[in-house]
């Protein structure tokens, strides 16, 4: 039997205890669940064919009975997981290629000896506990499963809420889980149990991830650049999600707050064709996301570019020693501030949100004002856009780029912004140009961001050295001696990329233009 498999997946974070049937009930509105005990072994071969090729492979047993069962990747749909599901009740301890009713993905895994080279990888034991739903004309299957994945000895817990859609629209999926998530500290899930168990069989974790180049099509909408830049900025936000939990990596950090940043750059872009309501849901919660973000960031780059070579310079300094010390300390809660924000559920509720919105295009504005530019050829409104952030950067750094403190900062604002719209829309343009231009343009925000990290570090310290004062003893002596050495590096620094600054901005304003011509 094929079906199409459409579904989204709340997980409970480990340490929380688990909801009561009782409160589900009351949620959902519905009566006592039906209960099943799952026992579930994933095979695949010893070179990974099916993980490779987004396939999962498994026999599941259900009291007396087997179902074979494998899983392909579907039609992609925004924030769900999406498979081609093929089942077939089996008599037998390993899986059967004849079980599966699709001839030509049938002949191709028997072309390539898939069934001849198969082996167990792990296995799951799980009870659910499921409700069918009505809700806005679609019926849903929620289930409820506890229990674990395992390999060998090595286990990891399975603590989740399903959502399955058996009729109607994927929108009725959100709406219920946002309902959940507003009582619920649930996580939205990205990983599949066969995901998870094939990272546990491996002994992987997360890594930081970069941002898929993003390609928008030359023959589309401004609409549809948005949804496209939008979708690749909600795909690197998310995949960097497991990497800050698993590991004390400062990249994955800041990769995530890189996709918070392009998101909220790309909002400002396209503002025009949104709607109030959906741009509240994204500019708000996102600018609160960075906000719980910012200082783990902030105090690894002070960590890392200003205090250990201060310490490794001033190695008999013992109260620099104490202020890397605290600095650290303060760095670990400022990352716990941002794991919590992973679970808070208001980035779980602004996640579905968003998503329903990408889903169902209710993110598009309908005043005059939108409807004048929404379906617009996306290459028209790239050049427009493109002129304007140019000459407003343009316009501020003048001359020779001479600019006060608040000035370079607003200056470094603008040359993001520029940079990120710029990166959006480069597949529109010849590759030579827009890598000329964007080049020239980093550089002005490799100075400016570097300024910025003094200036950011500097009240850091301040505020660090008379932490350190309350905590620790600190002599007022010896706090006067520590706050002159680290304004004096600070300050030393400033000037060292004020002093380079004005070369770079000269070189970047006599760059090319590569928008606006056809």
């Amino acid at each position: 039997m094929k079906n199409h498999e459409i579904e989204l997946k709340l997980v409970l974070p480990e340490g929380v205890p688990a909801p009561k049937l009782t409160v589900l009930r009351a949620l959902l509105e519905v009566g006592k669940p039906s209960h099943h005990q799952f026992e579930t072994t994933y095979f695949d071969t010893g070179d990974e064919w099916l993980k490779r090729h987004g396939m999962a492979l498994r026999i599941r047993r259900a009291g007396g009975r087997r179902i074979q069962t494998l899983k392909a990747p579907g039609e992609k749909v925004d924030g769900l997981q999406s498979f081609l599901e093929f089942e077939a009740e089996i008599k037998g301890t390993r899986p059967l290629a004849e079980a599966i009713a699709d001839a030509k993905l049938r002949k191709k895994l028997q072309k390539e000896g898939v069934f001849k080279k198969l082996r167990a990888v792990f296995t799951t034991h799980f009870e659910r506990s499921a409700w069918m739903v009505m809700r806005g004309g679609s019926s849903v299957e929620v289930a409820f499963d506890r229990g674990e994945i395992a390999v060998r000895a090595n286990k990891v817990p399975i603590a989740e809420i399903e959502l399955e859609l058996k009729s109607g629209e994927p929108a009725d999926l959100f709406l219920l889980a946002e309902r959940l998530a507003d009582d619920i500290p649930a996580r939205l899930g990205r990983s599949t149990k066969a995901a998870r168990g094939y990272a546990l069989a491996q002994g992987t974790r997360a890594l930081p991830i970069r941002a898929e180049p993003l390609t928008l099509m030359r023959k589309g909408t401004a609409a549809d650049a948005f949804a496209a830049l939008a979708r690749n900025c909600l795909e690197q936000l998310r995949a960097n999600e497991a990497a800050i939990e698993e590991s004390e990596d400062d990249e994955a950090i800041h990769q995530f707050r890189v996709a918070i940043r392009r998101f909220r750059a790309g909002i400002g872009a396209f503002r025009e064709l949104i709607d109030d309501g959906a741009h509240a849901v994204m500019s708000i919660d996102l600018r609160w996301l960075q906000r719980e973000f910012g200082p783990a960031r902030d105090l690894d780059v002070l960590i890392a570019d200003t205090l250990l070579p201060m310490q490794r310079r001033l190695q008999n300094q013992q109260s620099i020693g104490a202020l890397v010390t605290l600095a650290e300390t303060a760095r670990a809660e400022a990352r716990r501030r941002a794991h919590l924000a992973l679970g808070n559920p208001r980035y779980t509720v602004m996640l579905l949100q968003i998503y329903r919105h990408l889903l169902t295009s209710s993110w598009r504005g309908h005043t005059d004002e939108a409807l004048a530019v929404i379906d617009q050829p996306v290459r028209d409104f790239a050049d427009n856009w493109l002129a304007r952030a140019h000459k407003r950067l343009v316009k501020l750094g003048g001359e020779h780029g001479q600019l006060s403190e608040p000035e370079m900062h607003r200056l470094r604002l603008l040359a993001k912004k520029m940079r990120y719209g710029a990166q959006a829309f480069q597949s529109l343009y010849p590759a030579k140009k827009a890598e000329k231009y964007l080049l020239h343009l980093g550089l002005i925000q490799d100075h400016l961001g570097s300024l910025n990290d003094a200036v950011v570090g500097r009240h850091l310290l301040v505020d660090l050295i008379d932490r350190l004062s309350r905590e620790s003893g600190l002599s007022p002596a010896d706090a006067a001696y520590l706050r002159g050495v680290v304004l004096g590096w600070q300050n030393a620094r400033i000037a060292r990329d004020l002093g380079g600054f004005e070369e770079t901005w000269e070189t970047f304003r006599a760059q090319k233009k590569f928008w606006g011509e056809r």
